[in-house]
């Protein structure tokens, strides 16, 4: 075989990798898991959001879901979904990443108002990893509900009440 055959091949083997790298999925890149984030919240399409998220931040959102849903009948707040994650990011523009190796942050543009998403490259592709922004809030809530839940379930408890009439005097 012949230097210029193998260069043919290598340019041709090359220009497919890159051809197909290009043509990937929404999360080939961690632009494109953001625009495919941004389009689903658009479209309130909560499978795709979902899908979007890594397994951690997909089970922070649900629990944060849940949460407010067992809050709301006490705290007068309307329990959170897909279109209060629409208000925060709806109408978002990807203005650039940077990577770091296995993970990645993409700039969103809300509004005037830059948000960093953080972003890790699984086995099929770059997920928003929001879990040590969704922790915290996950906490607080947790601790809120049950804290509620306590006071509703529990009456007003007379400590003297009940008693041993000999140490009452």
């Amino acid at each position: 075989m012949t230097r210029a055959r193998i260069a043919a091949g290598v340019t041709t083997t090359l220009a497919l990798f890159l051809l197909g790298a290009c043509q990937g999925g929404p999360q080939s890149s961690p632009e494109g898991s953001v625009r495919s984030f941004l389009d689903a919240l658009e479209a309130q399409d909560s499978a795709t959001v979902a899908e979007s998220f890594t397994a951690e931040t997909r089970a922070l959102v649900a629990e944060v879901e849940s949460l407010s849903r067992r809050a709301e009948p006490r705290s007068g707040q309307p329990a959170i979904t897909i279109e209060d994650w629409c208000r925060a990011f709806c109408g978002g523009n990807v203005e650039g990443s940077t990577l770091h190796g296995d993970s990645a942050t993409v700039v969103v543009i809300v509004e005037g108002d830059a948000n960093e998403v953080p972003l890790v490259r699984e086995e099929d592709g770059w997920r928003i990893d929001l879990a040590d922004r969704l922790t915290p809030a996950v906490q607080m809530l947790r601790l809120a509900v049950s804290q509620a839940e306590m006071d509703s379930a529990s009456p007003h408890v007379d400590t003297l009440a009940g008693s041993a009439p000999d140490t009452i005097r």
